[in-house]
């Protein structure tokens, strides 16, 4: 049955995003990309000299959209030499080798920006760490690893949604148009923006800063006021990704993949109201106007528990500081 194959594959989607912004999450954790690294970076001129991993320069969302983007290139072009002979088999490897690709890559990236930032806060006599930029570039590179296969992954299977699902007669209207690379690239961006929004929360004010009251941003008094010292020492990054595994990293993850289901639920339930029949799509365009219908319901509903959410949050646990 397509219908059931198209549930099948949209729940293959959504543990992949799960997956891959959990990781996501944990990475820029350890290598201290998230928006507190301003605070990081500040510290050194605060007279805190620390351990910590050092290298945003762009941000989550362009930094993981390059690395998708390579990833889904180099699979393409394996694919389209691969698949004449080897058919769907082709994607075990291209996929696999255009990850590996994008995360040397960004492994090499994070290693310039770290040495590069650390080197510029020479004059407040913050050191290059070697055993921290050696200790912490595996680590980060396995961990977007993780990411990019994954993105590369769910862009593979949304550009060939119907050879997957046993509809090639309806191919045009049940695959996505676009194409791998530009599929990988945009949810690049989305995954490091989700990354970066949500995953902030859980990182800034629990383990890099232990003295932030409910509610209150960071005071300028407070700038550069980083925890360095933990339970065996001088704090380093994997110090925080360890802390953040445990509830900030499954967040992030379930924020990203419910996100992906609600998208993938609308669109096929949209396909079963324009007429999905065993090998085509009846009416694609009945069926793109009930999905738009039913992602715009669904946004309604998030909004209002969303502000009842907050409403009953600032009773319960507010006053905020300020107010």
């Amino acid at each position: 049955m397509p219908v059931i194959s198209l549930f099948a594959w949209m729940l293959v989607i959504v543990s992949l995003a799960f997956i891959a912004c959990m990781f996501e999450d944990l990475e820029s954790d350890i290598g201290s990309q998230s928006n507190p690294n301003s605070q990081i970076q500040l510290a050194p001129e605060m007279g805190y000299i620390h351990r910590y991993f050092n290298k945003a320069i762009s941000g989550e969302g362009l930094s993981y959209a390059l690395a998708c983007t390579i990833s889904g290139t180099i699979a393409l072009v394996l694919l389209l030499r691969l698949e004449p002979t080897s058919g769907p088999k082709a994607a075990l490897l291209a996929i696999p080798v255009g990850a590996a690709a994008g995360s040397i890559l960004y492994m090499i990236r994070a290693s310039v920006c770290h040495v590069g930032r650390e080197a510029g806060q020479k004059r407040f006599e913050q050191p290059i760490y070697l055993d921290v930029l050696y200790g912490h570039l595996v680590p980060i590179a396995t961990h977007n690893f993780i990411v990019v296969i994954c993105i590369t992954t769910i862009a593979y299977i949304q550009s060939n949604l119907a050879l997957l699902s046993g509809m090639e007669a309806s191919a045009a209207s049940v695959s996505n148009p676009f194409p791998l690379p530009l599929l990988c690239l945009i949810w690049g961006i989305t995954v490091g923006a989700i990354g970066s929004s949500t995953g902030d929360i859980h990182y800034g004010a629990e383990r890099a800063f232990q003295d932030k009251p409910f509610g209150e941003g960071r005071r300028v008094v407070y700038h550069g006021q980083i925890c360095r010292y933990g339970d065996c020492g001088v704090r380093t990054s994997k110090d925080v990704v360890a802390f953040c595994a445990k509830f900030g990293g499954p967040a992030t993850g379930l924020t990203f993949g419910l996100i992906v289901l609600f998208e993938n639920w609308r669109t096929v339930i949209g396909m079963m109201l324009g007429g999905l029949s065993e090998t085509e799509l009846v009416n694609p365009d009945i069926a793109a106007g009930y999905g738009i219908g039913i992602g715009i319901a669904v946004g309604i509903v998030l909004i209002v528990l969303n502000t009842w959410l907050v409403k009953w949050t600032r009773k319960k646990y507010g006053p905020f500081v300020g107010e």
